[in-house]
């Protein structure tokens, strides 16, 4: 159960906090052991038997958003750099941070670090924090630089997130038109089109061959319309099974990074995160072993993850990471030459971080490229829908009325 407290230490300072203990005797215990003087002990909300309301229970769960953590992490930076206590800085955010599976997680990480373990090891319980922040923030612990290490990973998760922004914004745009022809489509074809068709048989009038056409195809929509729709469905069953099957992973991936206009962009976004990933790890003071690792798996991508995986077996023999780059394919040229310089000039981080911001710049040059040919393009796209479901009605309407004059 976890407790409620307020305390005196012995130079009369108060002190609150949470702590865990099986009951009450036994959290007097624990702050009597602390050296404090117990004032008010009580049973905090979150382990009474209720545990909050479901819509509580309900927000507590899913994923916590990349931007609340870089706000959770640069507060408690400004925090431990202006003199505040882990444990202090801990509960504060705790009852600031509005997630609430974020704030129970740094409840829980707090009541963890009182009972006496480090903040990289209380952070290693709970599943909200990534192994990449969890070793980042221990190289902070190692080398007493915690608020600097916590400031860099902020700053790090800050540029992820604004990454991750900039592609989302870019893919919006696109996906929702595609969506909206779609439906406007299917609206046309099952809804409108068979209608017209029975107008049509009605005047015994010969129609053209497009006409013909898009009211046989309208008519098979009308009756079979759950064939694509199933077709789809299966397609995208394929994709999710081949990206969580190790053996088909591969092949996926790759297929991902050569698709025609987006693969690029796939490419860049990879590499201006891993890049930066490594970057901040080295920066952080992590072993450049550890650090290759959590790279390969920051990548998300099979291939790109291959490629850091033989940059660490080179680096464990003692070779070059400039050297070895040269021969993997998956990295471009580029990277290999910065690799090389940062390893003889000692500044490696920076030459990293140097790709991962040029990486960035070409990932948004790329993307407002493509949004400005997507536009005009998906303009056309549906504007030729509209045509040609126009033209195939009004034709045999106009041939009517010519005949009949």
């Amino acid at each position: 159960m976890n407790f409620k407290y307020k305390a005196r230490s012995a130079d009369g300072k108060i002190v609150e906090g949470l702590l865990s203990a099986s009951n009450q005797e036994g959290a007097v215990s624990v702050i009597r052991q602390r050296g404090l003087f117990p004032i008010k002990i009580e049973q905090s909300a979150s382990s009474s038997g209720a545990e909050g309301s479901l819509l509580d229970k309900m927000k507590k769960m899913g994923s916590v958003p990349l931007r609340d953590k870089v706000i959770f992490f640069r507060q408690l930076s400004a925090m431990i750099n202006a003199g505040v206590t882990l444990g202090n800085a801990l509960d504060i955010l705790s009852g600031q941070t509005k997630n609430l599976r974020l704030a129970e997680a740094i409840q829980q990480v707090k009541l963890r670090v009182d009972s006496g373990l480090s903040f990289s090891g209380a952070m290693k319980t709970r599943s909200e924090f990534t192994t990449l922040m969890v070793a980042m923030v221990a190289a902070g612990e190692e080398g007493g630089v915690l608020d600097k290490s916590i400031e860099r990973l902020a700053t790090f998760l800050d540029k992820q997130d604004e990454l991750r922004r900039k592609v989302i914004s870019a893919v919006t745009y696109p996906s929702v038109v595609i969506l909206f022809a779609f439906v406007i489509l299917y609206i046309l074809v099952t809804v409108v089109m068979p209608r017209f068709s029975q107008v049509f048989k009605g005047l015994n009038v010969e129609l053209p061959r497009l006409t013909v056409a898009v009211f046989d195809f309208s008519n098979w929509m009308a009756n079979y319309w759950y064939i694509p729709a199933v077709g789809f469905l299966l397609f995208l069953i394929t994709i999710v099974w081949m990206n969580g099957n190790k053996a088909t992973r591969p092949a996926l991936d790759r297929a991902k990074i050569h698709l025609p206009m987006v693969g690029d962009i796939i490419f860049k976004g990879i590499m201006a995160r891993s890049n930066r990933t490594l970057s901040s790890l080295v920066e952080a003071g992590v072993p450049i072993l550890r650090a290759l690792d959590m790279t390969a798996e920051v990548s998300d991508n099979a291939v790109i993850s291959d490629g850091y995986a033989l940059l660490r077996d080179s680096a464990r023999k003692g070779g070059s990471l400039g050297d070895t780059a040269k021969n993997i394919k998956v990295f471009p040229v580029m990277i290999a030459h910065m690799m090389k310089v940062g390893e003889e000039t000692g500044r490696l981080e920076e030459m990293l971080a140097k790709v991962a911001d040029w990486f960035e710049t070409e990932l948004e040059e790329k993307i407002k490229r493509l949004t400005s040919i997507l536009e005009p393009m998906l303009i056309i796209f549906v504007g030729g829908i509209v045509a040609l479901v126009a033209l195939a009605i009004f034709t045999p309407i106009v041939t009517a009325i010519q005949a009949m004059m």
